[in-house]
């Protein structure tokens, strides 16, 4: 699903790579871009959220008189979200676009050249295919405390034996070697080709000071870029980058995929400076958090936060600290772009939609209100509440924009239309039930009282 997406966003992220021609920087305006995007959502969130601090009052009001009756409770939150314009679930919605968003990108942060170069999308395949392949018969030979070139030593260089050894369907130590070349001889004569040209490459890629581990079987594309890092070459001795396409390795070596010279398609760890992007991305989601906060108690001091809520407040800088370390650091980056922004937003938005302003937005929405229900239209709530109480075979409601509780008001207009017989044997039936309710709280013998 989140591949479907990528392509969009993929097609977003090439246009602000050519404008800039630093995937660090292009990264920054790809989540202006997309929040920006997002803004009126996020005022709309906004303003929910201010609304409902203004009704918190009806709320307890109406939680202590419907409290046992959880279906009337339910029906009377509804119509005041109703007649407030309150969305319960306006909050969510950017939440879950914010996260559609970030997982995403996790293709187009490990496929760099599959969605952001204008490279043919089979050539890039092909090389990926071959370095994936490449790093699992080196993975083999590793684990079985051999390499290629004593491999080759051992079985006279005749690659027909070395590849009775490596593909071998009774040998379990080669089972991953196997699963991949039993059934490709295409594949075979690739890696047969690299070894040939480079015998001593499997010690290269297999170790982790210079090809992440983590990435080289299942992200090959973001090690392309290892095979043509001159610091790595320089420091290893051997430049094994002819193994790439032509294409391919000029489009490696002019791509800027790095940060004050640190790569981002590497997974941070304690050893490198990239520690400090999962660092900084859990420090500003705290900051984001208590920025909230702070604007919760403000706007709405009597709102109490449920532990739902306090959980999910804690958990996000700490699932914020797992994605940072869990994968490639651009994915961290945009996380920290993205928090950044968060809280400036946050602080405009609170600054703008304040209590007064929303006061005043509440009360012209109502007049509005007013205005539509003459002309019969309804809103998704007011359809909800209607289908609510069709369902259960009661009347439709009547939406109103004054403050009166209803229920007295219907209980007011239904005596007018009793007769004084009827109103007298109606206010006799409650003193009787008063009577017998007193009568059971303390013990006493009651006689009903037919005057």
């Amino acid at each position: 699903m989140f591949s479907l997406f990528a392509t969009p966003l993929g097609f977003l992220m090439k246009g602000c790579y050519k404008l800039v021609g630093n995937y660090a920087i292009a990264l920054l305006i790809f989540t202006i871009i997309t929040r920006l995007i997002m803004l009126p959502l996020s005022i709309k969130q906004q303003k929910s959220t201010a609304r409902m601090s203004l009704i918190q009052p009806e709320l307890e009001k109406i939680k202590k008189k419907y409290g046992k009756n959880q279906e009337k409770l339910n029906e009377e939150t509804m119509a005041l979200y109703q007649k407030h314009g309150v969305n319960p679930m306006a909050s969510c919605l950017p939440l879950l676009i914010t996260m559609l968003i970030l997982f995403s990108m996790l293709p187009v942060i490990y496929g760099p050249m599959t969605y952001v170069s204008d490279l043919d999308k089979d050539l890039v395949n092909e090389s990926n295919t071959a370095i994936s392949a490449l790093a699992t018969v080196s993975t083999d030979l590793k684990n079985n405390d051999t390499t290629m070139e004593e491999l080759l030593k051992n079985n006279d260089n005749d690659w027909d034996k070395v590849k009775k050894v490596i593909v071998n369907e009774d040998d379990k130590n080669y089972k991953a070697s196997y699963k991949l070349f039993n059934d490709s001889d295409s594949k075979w004569n690739k890696i047969k080709e690299i070894f040939t040209k480079h015998p001593d490459i499997d010690k290269f890629i297999t170790n982790d000071k210079y090809v992440s581990q983590s990435l080289v079987i299942s992200r090959p594309e973001l090690t392309t870029f290892d095979f043509v890092d001159k610091k790595k070459i320089d420091e290893y001795g051997t430049d094994f980058s002819d193994i790439l396409d032509p294409k391919v390795k000029e489009y490696a070596e002019n791509f800027n995929y790095e940060i004050f010279g640190l790569s981002l398609g590497a997974i941070p760890t304690f050893k490198s400076l990239l520690l400090l992007i999962p660092l900084i991305s859990f420090l500003l989601q705290i900051a984001v958090t208590l920025v909230s906060n702070y604007y919760n108690k403000k706007n709405n001091p009597n709102a109490k936060v449920g532990k739902g809520m306090k959980v999910m407040l804690l958990l996000m800088p700490l699932f914020s600290l797992y994605i940072s370390f869990s994968f490639p650091a651009g994915l961290g980056l945009y996380w920290i772009y993205s928090s950044i922004i968060a809280l400036i937003q946050t602080i405009f938005l609170n600054k703008i939609y304040n209590p007064q302003h929303i006061r005043e937005l509440v009360e012209a929405d109502m007049e509005k209100n007013k205005e539509r229900r003459k002309s019969g239209k309804m809103t998704f709530m007011e359809r909800a509440i209607e289908y609510q109480n069709e369902q259960k075979g009661g009347k439709k409601p009547v939406f109103s924009d004054d403050d009166d509780d209803s229920e007295e008001q219907e209980g007011e207009e239904s005596l007018k239309k009793l007769s004084k017989a009827e109103i007298k044997d109606l206010n006799r039936k409650k003193l009787n039930d008063a009577r017998k309710r007193m009568a059971e709280k303390y013990g006493d013998e009651y006689v009903e009282d037919d005057n």
